[in-house]
């Protein structure tokens, strides 16, 4: 998602978790400073957003509008952590030793290059 998408998703979960009205006008006015990127293909990510918008000044003054920011934040990462715990179905897990045909045909190739 651009930047515009993700500000707009930003503002969305501010509102549902009943941010304060600083939060929301923070982002709002971000979100009219990103209209001219409304159909830019440059990607970025939710998290990336969030943590430029607790680098602002605003921000960093105000308690509730960090507070409203870091909650999302938190929401992600614990999201993020449940999804690195299942593992793909395709990947093998199993321990496959090697045969000891295997390892006699290596001793056998070792011999026949040192002649």
């Amino acid at each position: 998602m651009n930047a515009y998408e993700q500000l707009e998703a930003i503002r969305d979960q501010l509102e549902q978790n009943g941010a304060s009205e600083d939060s929301i006008d923070l982002v709002d006015k971000f979100i009219k400073r990103a209209e001219s990127e409304r159909n830019s293909s440059t990607s970025f990510s939710q998290m990336m957003m969030l943590r430029h918008l607790l680098r602002q000044r605003e921000a960093i003054d105000n308690f509730a509008i960090y507070n409203d920011l870091q909650e999302i934040i938190d929401g992600l990462e614990g999201r993020r952590a449940s999804d690195d715990d299942v593992r793909p179905a395709y990947e093998d897990n199993e321990r496959h030793p090697r045969s000891r045909q295997y390892y006699k045909a290596l001793k056998e190739k070792e011999r026949n290059t040192k002649d």
